[in-house]
């Protein structure tokens, strides 16, 4: 079978994650699926299956398992602009914090371009 470059392109992404020391790639395993389960158990009970957001059913499954997972690997934070997310982050206590509120890292100091002159030049071209 033949490789796609979007096959490629995620390699690429998941090798850099991977190698990150700022991030885990962690599977859908068994716990977060138990996991997952005691949330739509608890959404179901408490009457508001989407807590809020305006999502479709497909998107509020994938956003639970984001969820579940950060929950069974004792993460409290998950960065994305996803009001969705936000809103199930919100009622499942999972602090969701979106990356235009993140502070922008100081810019690099370069170095200028400036010619040193020669010992003995004057500054004033005389």
């Amino acid at each position: 079978m033949k490789s796609s470059s979007t096959d490629k392109a995620t390699e690429e992404y998941l090798d850099v994650f991977h190698k990150s020391a700022s991030f885990r790639v962690v599977p859908f395993d068994e716990r977060a699926a138990i996991e997952l389960a005691a949330i739509t158990r608890e959404a179901i009970g408490g009457g508001d299956l989407r807590a809020g957001a305006d999502i479709t059913r497909a998107t509020l499954k994938f956003d639970r398992q984001i969820i579940a997972i950060a929950r069974v690997e004792c993460e409290t934070t998950i960065y994305s602009d996803d009001a969705g997310m936000r809103s199930i982050g919100d009622a499942l206590g999972v602090n969701v914090i979106p990356t235009y509120d993140l502070p922008t890292p100081p810019a690099q100091q370069t170095r200028l371009p400036f010619e040193t002159p020669a010992p003995g030049d004057d500054c004033r071209g005389a």
